[in-house]
């Protein structure tokens, strides 16, 4: 069950750091048509041989990421993991617990990317509450039907994704609990350190769960 839930976190989070090549959009064009517009996107992309070749590991995920700033609100979503701790710390200190939140997610997730493409995506509903809104697919993975909801808000010009709910668990809520078990005892500075520390390990081809691992 466990593996399954990364493995479905491992999908949404695919389709999360793919959707900006669909464009920027106004809040206008619906969040579903956003989230449709970047899942095809992300099946041709992932289609790509080029994507599989280990040579451009590296710069494809550079270029994965980079295409991903432009639609996912790494900032709100690191904002939503820590919770209220947040409001009491440096922007310093946020700004660099969002980088290092990025690079986790990336890390943790794209380095994936070989075992994904091709998945059928179904669009179900969406539900817009103000300047946010969710967004349900069901992710077809050969012979596996994967619930995914997309969580959105509206920054005044596009509609950007904060959240991603995969088989009923939240990416956010997930790491919002295990970071709460660093910052209850400790500080920012510890989490950050634990959360570089993170990375360095699965550079170096080390899985070992840690505090700051998923669930």
């Amino acid at each position: 069950m466990k593996n399954m839930r990364i493995r479905s976190l491992t999908i949404a989070l695919l389709f999360i750091l793919l959707l900006a090549t669909a464009g920027t959009a106004a809040p206008a064009i619906s969040p579903m048509d956003q989230v449709k517009e970047g899942a095809d996107k992300l099946i041709e992309k992932l289609s790509d041989p080029a994507m599989q070749d280990d040579a451009n590991k590296e710069q494809a995920l550079e270029s994965l990421r980079a295409t991903a700033e432009q639609y996912v609100d790494f900032r709100l979503a690191t904002m939503y993991s820590i919770g209220k701790p947040w409001l009491k710390m440096s922007k310093q200190m946020q700004d660099d617990l969002t980088e290092a939140f990025v690079n986790l997610l990336q890390r943790t997730y794209l380095q994936r990317i070989p075992a994904y493409g091709g998945q059928k995506v179904n669009y179900v509903k969406e539900i817009i509450q103000g300047r946010k809104a969710k967004v349900f697919t069901e992710i077809i993975d050969k012979d596996k039907t994967i619930s995914i909801e997309f969580r959105l808000r509206d920054n005044g010009q596009q509609w950007m994704i904060y959240d991603v709910v995969a088989e009923g668990v939240s990416m956010v809520s997930n790491y919002r609990t295990q970071f709460a078990q660093v910052l209850n005892d400790g500080s920012p500075e510890e989490l950050l350190r634990l959360i570089r520390e993170r990375i360095t390990k699965l550079d170096s081809g080390d899985t070992t769960e840690t505090v700051v691992a998923p669930e």
